[in-house]
């Protein structure tokens, strides 16, 4: 019998020194709610880049996805992380991450964006968990140096991000997209050893899509034919290496069989970086809305169980690191 979840939960946080941890998993019907930490199962977090997949569902919902919002959702626009500005000519036609994308997309609403959402995703879901206002109760994120990081969060950058949600509410939001809207799962690149749809990573039966901004890591994986939705919560920049531990632990992603080799340099583009060698990546980048200097490291990988943690070189000059396409400097 796999263990219980809060009992994975337990253990993750003890191994990756968590703050704050709250873990949802919706399977044959039943929820299972944990949490760890500072934190209760009822706590809310920022889910920073979950947010995507919500902004797709909007745009969809709303009848404005046409050619080019879906080449900017699939982040296949050709766009710079943080603006509209061209990829280099080294990386021109490569799928490649773009924030910058998310925000061009969701400003094609009239009025406010968050207005967008709530009537169209948040209200209809009954979501009531989930909102762009800062909760009284929700946890704050950590940063390097056990910083807490300020909750403040720009409105320009809330299509890309800026969501607080629950466990339970991730739970229902992602059973709603195991039962509908498949569209938005359907795979418009390859990459990483996987495929990118829109606001969602597609590979072996999964579809799921991580989040990390200003403190906080997280996880929302569907299997949408046997409809089993995860969701992670972490109030921390390490959250990855707990989240990690909890996928593993439930074996929802099937074993990869990705291969490739990996080419030694430095790279880089605009704020991110990354160094490449003896079989590993050095990667530095400075958090979006704190400022903050984020290193991490972590092995080449090909096949790892999460899409953060994979690294490709699509062409000779040019790394996938951090999801972005990055020339070789």
């Amino acid at each position: 019998m796999a263990p219980a979840l809060a009992e994975i939960v337990r253990a993750a946080r003890t191994r990756a020194d968590v703050p704050a941890v709250v873990a949802g998993l919706l399977c044959d019907g039943r929820v299972e709610l944990a949490a760890d930490g500072d934190a209760k199962v009822d706590t809310p977090f920022r889910i920073a880049s979950i947010t995507k997949s919500f902004t797709a569902t909007a745009v969809s919902l709303a009848g404005l996805l046409d050619d080019r919002r879906r080449a900017l959702l699939s982040h296949t626009a050709g766009c710079r992380p943080e603006s509209l500005e061209p990829l280099p000519p080294e990386c021109t036609g490569l799928w490649s991450y773009s924030n910058a994308g998310y925000q061009e997309a969701a400003a094609a609403f009239d009025g406010e964006y968050s207005d967008a959402l709530r009537e169209l995703v948040l209200d209809p879901l009954r979501l009531r968990n989930t909102s762009f206002e800062t909760p009284a109760d929700g946890v704050l994120g950590t940063l390097p140096g056990d910083l807490a990081a300020d909750p403040a969060y720009p409105v320009e950058r809330r299509p890309i991000g800026g969501l607080w949600s629950t466990a339970s509410d991730l739970l229902e939001y992602g059973l709603a997209h195991c039962r509908r809207w498949a569209h938005l799962h359907e795979p418009v690149a390859e990459a990483l050893g996987a495929r990118y749809a829109l606001g969602w990573w597609v590979r072996e039966g999964v579809v799921d899509h991580e989040g990390s901004v200003a403190g906080y890591q997280s996880l929302l994986m569907l299997v949408p034919a046997e409809e089993v939705v995860l969701a992670v919560l972490t109030n921390s920049w390490r959250g990855s290496a707990l989240i990690r531990h909890v996928v593993e632990a439930l074996d929802i992603v099937s074993p990869a069989s990705g291969t490739g080799s990996a080419e030694n340099g430095r790279y880089g583009l605009d704020d991110l970086e990354a160094t490449v060698a003896n079989g590993r990546v050095v990667e530095r980048e400075r958090d979006p809305v704190t400022g903050t200097s984020i290193e991490r490291r972590y092995p080449v990988s090909h096949d790892a169980v999460l899409m953060s943690w994979r690294t490709d070189f699509p062409r000779d000059g040019v790394a996938r690191i951090g999801w972005v396409a990055l020339p070789r400097s």
